[in-house]
């Protein structure tokens, strides 16, 4: 069935203008104003609404396989569609990890059956796995990932020696590295003293994992990229010192992007005494100084991208003190509602959200064929009202499991309507329905 959608303002990071956009075979076959409608065609107005270059969530954990009890691949990309997400790249900490071409496969045809939205993958490095990197990037990894520091799951970072050869390796495939830049020696050193200590507090996180670990990282990161010419990519940055250090190696010329969650835009230590415990995540959330700091690198085009680090864990693993509870929360839902519920506080334009959530990931991870809002382009859209009201309520949202870090937060602005491969998902009429 063809779709068209009627009365839209395209919302691009480069500007907005009205048009009508005729959808057929999950492509956008026109664009233009009075469109005529298509005999039986499926009719979407969009008056009053704005239409987005389909967003993209470069930062997800849909836990398929081996962790599906906290999330999978359908319950994922069902969270995502409700959040108007139309593409998503998925993380390697899965069990088995994504370390091999033939897992990568495996997962790829797996998702391929069960993905309501677009999917990619990285694919992990290893300190043993330096001949699989061609074959996973062959196969279609859309980049690799590298734990300098371990997270959830306990990947343990290569040694330097076989590190230094994977990056000369990416760079040789052209492949970027997406790297979680946390120092493992010194988040051991400063939990160890902290627990030993008898320290339980929600606000000593931020102090058993400092910010000085995340800058350590991101400055080792920097110096392999310098030397061997390798892209690449820092994951979820938290302090206002790393994105400083990350501007100043792209200024000498080193290709380094990044990317920060909502998280650490939106609070700071005190949201620990605040929330408590549940919204642990890896990195720590920092001090107001660190979040004002990132929002000044949004405004400057230092980070390029918003991408959530969608966590998913069930309830009672996020359930206890500080240093039991599983670090990381749910977001690929919830975050274009809380980004624009900054449009509306002027803190962003909606062409910076486009520009942030949709263009900037499909930039970054070569992804421009999932969201150019051209004719020919595939019909991959979000469309937001900035008047809608409401509450996060994780007992109504649609992931597996719905831990997250605002529960209870009022939000202006949301997704209404999402179109995923041609598909159109209406939003308002699909929440009417599970009234």
């Amino acid at each position: 069935m063809e779709l068209l959608m009627q009365n839209g303002t395209v919302v691009e990071g480069r500007g907005r203008f009205e048009t009508d956009i005729l959808v057929r075979d999950g492509r956008i076959a026109a664009m233009g104003k009075s469109l005529p409608v298509p005999a039986g065609a499926q009719v979407y107005d969009a008056a009053g609404r704005y239409i987005l270059p389909g967003l993209i969530d470069a930062h997800v954990h849909f836990r398929d396989p081996g962790l599906t009890y906290k999330e999978d691949f359908a319950t994922g990309s069902r969270a995502a569609i409700w959040g108007g997400v139309t593409g998503v790249l998925d993380m390697p900490n899965v069990v088995p990890v994504t370390s091999t071409r033939q897992r990568l496969e495996e997962r790829m045809t797996a998702a391929a059956e069960r993905c309501g939205v677009n999917i990619r993958f990285f694919a992990l490095l290893t300190e043993d796995n330096l001949e699989e990197m061609e074959g996973m990037w062959e196969a279609g990894a859309v980049g690799f990932k590298l734990f300098l520091g371990t997270s959830t799951g306990n990947v343990a970072c290569p040694s330097d020696g076989v590190l230094l050869e994977q990056f000369r390796r990416a760079a040789a495939l052209g492949a970027r590295i997406a790297i979680h830049a946390e120092n493992n020696g010194i988040n051991a050193f400063y939990t160890k003293l902290y627990r030993e200590a008898g320290a339980d507090d929600p606000g000593v996180l931020p102090k058993a994992r400092p910010a000085f670990s995340e800058v350590e990282a991101v400055g080792k990161a920097i110096a392999f990229a310098r030397e061997t010419g390798a892209g690449i990519h820092i994951c979820h940055v938290s302090t206002a010192a790393a994105a400083a250090l990350i501007r100043r190696a792209r200024e000498e010329g080193v290709d380094v992007t990044c990317e920060t969650a909502p998280q650490y835009l939106l609070l700071n230590e005190n949201a620990y005494e605040e929330r408590g415990p549940v919204i642990k995540a890896f990195p720590t959330i920092k001090s107001e100084t660190d979040r004002r700091g990132l929002w000044a690198a949004l405004a400057d085009g230092t980070i390029d991208m918003i991408a959530t680090d969608h966590a998913p864990h069930t309830r009672e693993e996020k359930q206890g003190n500080i240093w039991t509870v599983t670090g990381g929360v749910s977001g690929v839902e919830i975050a274009a509602r809380l980004m624009l519920t900054q449009v509306n506080r002027g803190l962003l334009t909606l062409e910076q959200l486009a520009a942030l959530m949709a263009e900037g990931p499909a930039r970054v991870w070569r992804l421009e064929r999932w969201n150019t809002l051209r004719p020919g382009g595939a019909a991959n859209l979000t469309v937001v009202d900035l008047d809608r009201e409401g509450i996060i309520d994780e007992e109504k949202l649609h992931g597996k499991n719905n831990v997250t870090a605002f529960a209870g937060v009022e939000t202006k602005g949301a997704p209404v309507a999402t179109v995923a491969g041609g598909r159109l998902y209406d939003l308002e009429r699909m929440a009417e329905s599970e009234k």
